[in-house]
């Protein structure tokens, strides 16, 4: 019997861009897995709850796409993209993960 997983195909990439007054600050960028991985983004987080994630899925084989899945069930359980929010029948609310990507 297969697992069944979490699959995300869009996640935020932390980006920098240059400041009016000099220098650099960073932002988050919204990109596709795919897109991410071809740029080499590093930083990565979940576009919805801003929870850390992990890239699944890149092994080059033909037909797959590349993906992230939250590290912390508890941040899928409460992410309006999470496997675990979008089977509970408790009528929960999504929220932002209590431990957030800065």
């Amino acid at each position: 019997m297969a697992v069944e997983r979490e699959k995300i195909y869009e996640c935020e990439v932390k980006r920098r861009r240059v400041k009016v007054g000099g220098g650099y600050e960073p932002f988050w960028k919204v990109k596709t897995v795919a897109e991410a991985l071809v740029d080499a983004d590093t930083e990565m987080r979940c576009k919805d709850c801003f929870g850390e994630v992990k890239i699944l899925g890149r092994n080059g084989k033909t037909a797959t796409v590349a993906y992230v899945e939250h590290k912390s069930s508890a941040d899928s359980e409460y992410c309006a993209n999470g496997m675990l929010f979008k089977k509970a029948t408790d009528g929960r609310e999504a929220r932002p993960s209590a431990k957030p990507v800065e």
